[in-house]
């Protein structure tokens, strides 16, 4: 796909004039990536009744400037005006649907059969690049690099417009595998080459709210991931969302399915793990209620001692 100019795009509301509605990155000085051509790059975004948010997610991806594009949309069979929605920016992408199917896990696995690009990912139909973030990726993952995969930052975006920075980091697979002490890879920052995939595969299908972390897992245990220390997306916050409890199923299916991720029991690791979890998620907070039940009496205690000495 050739480089997409804002001024071809289907004009944004009128009262959208920040990124990604008018804002436009700046296009690459060279048209090639260290004497080679960019290595192209191919998103995915699984949709379904999420008018509300799509066309921000779409033009976020087109509006990148990035000369080797490769965009596939894989909507659900959509009832709300999703589809109208792609219909206006059809031209512009190399592949969508819109039909029924089996959930997210299978439209994403869906268009990543269709896909061609050395570098792969999937970005919600709620989420939305920032500027600049696949010539980033580009950079970063090149053949030459010898990076298999990597993770940047996220923000997320309430519904009154207020913004929180969540930092991606990967250590290692012991620490992704100790989310009770801080989850940082977020899926819409996550980017990995080709030969990533062609080694684990397609995404679980049962999974319906963990894909994502059980896909870092698998990718894990055969390669690592680089850091980038950038805000590379942003996901909206809203009631609609898998996560939008809270994260309480989110973290609730993690926590339900935990071990089927960890070592052998005949293994010491297993039991570092189930030590650290049961320390992290029931003891400290117990010790923590506790500790403030007992600093709570005995500030009523000496509030009241020294109302009797008065």
């Amino acid at each position: 796909m050739s480089i997409v100019q804002m001024t071809l795009l289907p004009n944004p509301p009128k009262e959208k004039t920040d990124w990604p509605w008018m804002a436009l990155p700046p296009l690459p000085s060279e048209p090639l990536l260290n004497g080679k051509p960019w290595p192209r790059i191919s998103v995915v975004t699984p949709s379904f009744n999420q008018g509300e948010f799509l066309e921000q997610t779409i033009r976020s991806v087109l509006l990148q400037g990035y000369p080797n594009l490769e965009y596939i949309i894989i909507d659900g069979g959509s009832s709300d005006d999703s589809v109208g929605i792609i219909e206006k920016y059809a031209e512009y992408l190399a592949y969508w649907v819109s039909e029924p199917d089996r959930g997210q896990s299978h439209a994403i696995n869906k268009g990543f059969e269709r896909s061609t690009g050395q570098i792969m990912c999937w970005l919600n139909s709620d989420d939305y690049y920032l500027p600049n973030t696949l010539m980033t990726v580009a950079e970063n993952l090149a053949e030459d690099t010898g990076h298999s995969a990597v993770v940047g930052h996220c923000v997320q975006v309430f519904a009154d417009g207020r913004t929180s920075k969540h930092k991606g980091k990967y250590e290692n697979l012991q620490r992704l595998l100790e989310f009770w002490k801080g989850y940082q890879m977020h899926q819409p920052a996550i980017f990995w080459r080709r030969e990533v995939f062609d080694k684990i595969g397609f995404l679980d299908e049962k999974q319906h709210y963990i894909m994502d972390f059980d896909y870092w897992v698998r990718m894990a245990r055969h390669f690592e991931f680089k850091n980038i220390d950038r805000e590379l997306a942003c996901f909206n916050y809203h009631d609609g969302a898998k996560t939008g409890d809270g994260f309480v199923k989110y973290s609730r299916e993690l926590r339900r399915q935990s071990t089927t991720f960890w070592p052998s029991p005949f293994k010491l690791a297993y039991w570092q793990l189930k030590l650290s979890m049961i320390n992290h998620l029931y003891c400290l907070p117990l010790v923590q209620r506790l500790s403030a039940s007992l600093s709570y009496r005995t500030r009523r205690v000496l509030r009241s001692v020294s109302g009797r000495v008065r």
